[in-house]
């Protein structure tokens, strides 16, 4: 063979052996259907033009592929099936799609779009388990609810739904949905606002709920909510129960409770309760961080309310309560940079700043003021640490101890009072580092010298005497 036919050969065997890649395809869009037009008030039916538009909303349908359908102002009876892809856009809150009886207004399948129009009456105004995209749409006289979603995902911006009976569901999320709404408003008496349920998830932005009995109903999934405010409710604003619920400048007016929780995990960065009837939150079994939390004027079960829950609070606000500032049992507590500030007490036994029973809990950096019960008190065997704590014209007593409580405190300051600085009663043990007290009407300590007492002080700051004398009292240097 030929050196020329040799390197021929082995020229060919390497080609074949390259790896070869494939030319560069563009990217297409998928073509969008054809536009056609729609419009009742027309005596008779065209050819779906815009200068000849047809008279039914089915005829604009019924195009293939899935067409945009614009529809004339009007009023459309229903139920209508939309086939993937389509497109409705109306002509404002004048083009009403509508059904009289208990089905759904709106069917469809994967990939439909809505836009500037109103959907009336029926069981359900639109139920869905593929993609959906809302813009301007209203909702109103539904029997069920507005919207269904089993699975799906939901792109919704500046819709509005009004309940106009109860027992209703504004926004229903099922399965694997998902759904982000902005810029939308939720009114009148709906049972549930939005409701997630099994693992879907929830993004909702700029939202405003009036009347609705509970603004948000999640039963697992994750939801989270930006710069909403929810108002004029019976029953919890927010209800999470078992799932992840991300809070960011959301503010409850009114309502049960601002918040309620069970078992769930919780991350709050700026939330506002303001006249809840029981407590601004009662979290049980829940975990996670509050940061930037305000409470004001709620009701008789305190501020927030903490039961068996594993929770971070930061820089809080408590202000004009009934009955408790924080009121925590069991679980574990981590609370600082806050202030408590006038607690009332209608039943005349309540009015605790911090209300600590059986909880593991650290306290850092926060002040208590014009309590009618006791600026802090621990019982139930709690474990409690304080580090730089004020307490601030309390009726009974600055810190209150009893029934096997541990205080341990480095830095604490009691001032004013109508009691003593601290109340030790039977098994309670505290010992403090650091004691600053002025203004007490009953003395510095008063121990209930019995049991387990202990009180150990140390570098007292005070000219009050009073109580170091009881033989449960002990002074280091």
């Amino acid at each position: 063979m030929s050196p020329r036919s040799v390197l021929f050969a082995l020229l060919l065997i390497a080609a074949c052996r390259a790896p070869s890649q494939a030319a560069a395809v563009p990217s297409v869009p998928a073509p969008r259907g054809p536009e056609v037009w729609v419009d009742r008030s027309r005596p008779e039916s065209g050819d779906g033009s815009r200068e000849r538009p047809f008279r039914t909303l089915a005829e604009g349908l019924a195009v293939r592929p899935a067409p945009t359908v614009h529809v004339a102002p009007g009023l459309y009876a229903g139920p209508f099936l939309l086939p993937a892809n389509t497109r409705l856009v109306g002509a404002g809150e004048s083009t009403v799609l509508y059904v009289e009886g208990l089905e759904s207004v709106l069917r469809m399948e994967a990939g439909a779009a809505l836009e500037r129009l109103t959907i009336q009456g029926g069981g359900w105004g639109v139920e869905t388990e593929g993609a959906l995209t809302l813009e301007d749409v209203a909702f109103s006289g539904e029997r069920a609810g507005a919207i269904h979603m089993v699975g799906g995902r939901l792109l919704a911006k500046r819709i509005q739904l009004e309940a106009s009976v109860s027992e209703t569901v504004g926004l229903s999320l099922e399965r694997q949905a998902t759904a982000d709404v902005k810029e939308s408003t939720f009114s009148g008496p709906w049972r549930r606002g939005v409701q997630v349920q099994g693992g879907a998830e929830a993004v909702l932005e700029g939202v405003r709920f009036e009347g609705a009995v509970i603004a948000l109903d999640q039963e697992g999934g994750r939801v989270r909510l930006r710069r909403v405010v929810v108002e004029e409710g019976r029953g919890p604003g927010l209800l999470s129960r078992d799932g992840v619920l991300e809070l960011d400048e959301v503010q409850v007016l009114g309502h049960e409770y601002g918040l309620a929780s069970y078992g769930a995990k919780l991350e709050v960065r700026g939330f506002t309760s303001v006249g809840a009837e029981r407590a601004g939150l009662g979290l049980t079994r829940s975990t996670g961080r509050l940061v930037d939390v305000q409470v004001r004027e709620s009701g008789s079960f305190g501020a927030l309310q903490l039961v068996d829950s594993d929770l971070e609070l930061r820089d809080f606000r408590v202000d004009n309560v009934d009955a408790y500032g924080v009121v925590a049992t069991q679980g574990l507590l981590r609370a600082s940079h806050g202030s408590i500030t006038r607690l009332r007490s209608k039943e005349g036994f309540t009015g605790d700043g911090l209300h600590l029973r059986g909880v593991t809990a650290d306290i850092e950096g926060v002040e208590v003021r014009q309590a009618a019960g006791a600026g802090l008190l621990a019982a139930q065997g709690a474990e409690v640490t304080l580090r730089d704590v004020t307490l601030v014209g309390c009726q009974q007593a600055g810190l209150s101890v009893e029934s096997l409580a541990r205080v341990k405190a480095v830095g604490l300051e009691v001032r004013d009072t109508k009691g003593a600085a601290l109340a030790v009663l039977r098994d309670g043990d505290v010992w403090v580092d650091v004691l600053t007290a002025s203004g007490l009407a009953d003395g510095l300590v008063w121990a209930e010298c019995e049991g387990q007492t202990r009180v150990h002080l140390q570098r007292l700051r005070t000219e009050d005497r009073r109580g170091l004398e009881a033989s449960c009292v002990e002074q280091g240097p």
